[in-house]
């Protein structure tokens, strides 16, 4: 059962995550993924497994999550609540829902029907969402041996590496929740590498209409997150700012970013504020990205979450551009998250 666990961690995130949740449920981990199940098997370890599926479900709910704000009307939490409480007991326990919260296997994710389906409903102090599962096609890339050429020393003359591109099918989570506090909704979706923007939004359509035909409310439009960039650029005491995109009034395009080993904010970056010193009024910012790092339990932890707009505020127009999801990633657990969500939500200035 463990192996499975663990198998199942490192189709969901990094090992640098994977060996903190580890150490957390009280195993000690080898050096990477495979060492570690080894270590793990032969010492029969005393370390709490049921914890670990606990974190493997916190970062099913909240980790590398694109995510969409809906504002809720009165009554409607309760009505929501109610529904996913009530949905809870249709859930047939078969395929994904029977391995939950474990992964499919490869094998197992080929042979998945292509529909979504409910596998939980998850409660904790927070909220109370419904958990559902999608297989997904993604292209993945892969480093090709040289020794699969007829010819591997010309191959490796001509290239330093070879790339092969594949069709591969993934299992990705999503989350329809609703908060105790928050008076809004949010519909969190899995955000694998070789996932298009135009999908992601076609997960987010779907999940409203599950909504609507289940529970009878219109989410309607995902909350205008734009007003957020500009505040997160300008309160340097929150958090640290790793990149951002803006336009200046020279006409030019800039895109900044820091290395993630820094710990220099890119608002406090000596060439950034030497070109912002040179205009004569105030950059267009349309994207940014903040990390907040803190140590707890010998541990550090770095939520992050990244804002992009299609462009800059248009002069021409009169108007700012819109933001309708945000990426929040790296979260370990629910706690990260709630930062995370917590302080967009202050500087989006969403009204209760």
């Amino acid at each position: 059962m463990i192996e499975q666990t663990i198998s199942s961690m490192q189709k969901r995130f990094s090992w640098t995550v994977g060996r903190s949740m580890l150490a957390r449920a009280g195993f000690r981990p080898g050096l990477g993924w495979s060492r570690s199940i080894e270590k793990i098997k032969d010492q029969e370890q005393s370390g709490n497994e049921g914890q670990l599926i606990d974190q493997l479900v916190e970062h099913i709910l909240c980790g590398d999550k694109f995510v969409k704000l809906y504002q809720m009307k009165e009554g409607e939490r309760e009505i929501l609540q109610d529904w996913m409480v009530k949905f809870a007991s249709n859930i047939e326990a078969d395929g994904a829902a029977a391995a939950y919260p474990q992964l499919l296997s490869d094998d197992d994710v080929d042979n998945e029907p292509p529909e979504t389906r409910c596998l939980a409903v998850e409660k904790n102090d927070a909220g109370i969402g419904v958990v559902l599962s999608s297989i997904f096609m993604i292209k993945a890339r892969e480093e090709l041996d040289f020794d699969l050429f007829e010819d591997p020393k010309d191959a490796k003359t001509r290239f330093d590496e070879v790339i092969g591109l594949k069709l591969k099918k993934v299992q990705i989570f999503s989350v329809i929740w609703v908060p105790h506090e928050r008076n809004y909704a949010e519909i969190r979706v899995d955000y694998p590498s070789g996932m298009g923007v135009s999908a992601i939004h076609g997960y987010h359509s779907t999940f409203k209409k599950l909504v609507l035909d289940g529970a009878g409310v219109d989410l309607g439009r995902a909350v205008n997150l734009f007003p957020a960039v500009g505040r997160f650029y300008s309160e340097d005491h929150d958090g640290r700012v790793t990149g951002i995109t803006f336009r200046t009034t020279t006409g030019a395009v800039k895109n900044e970013s820091m290395l993630k080993r820094s710990s220099v904010d890119q608002r406090e970056e000596a060439y950034h504020l030497g070109g912002v010193g040179a205009l004569d009024t105030d950059i267009a910012l349309y994207r940014i990205s903040v990390e907040w790092k803190f140590g707890e339990d010998e541990q550090t932890f770095a939520p992050n979450l990244s804002l992009s707009a299609g462009g800059p505020p248009s002069p021409e127009t009169g108007g700012d551009p819109k933001i309708t999801g945000v990426f929040i990633g790296n979260c370990v657990r629910s706690t990260d998250y709630e930062l995370v969500i917590d302080r967009l939500w202050q500087m989006a200035e969403i009204a209760e």
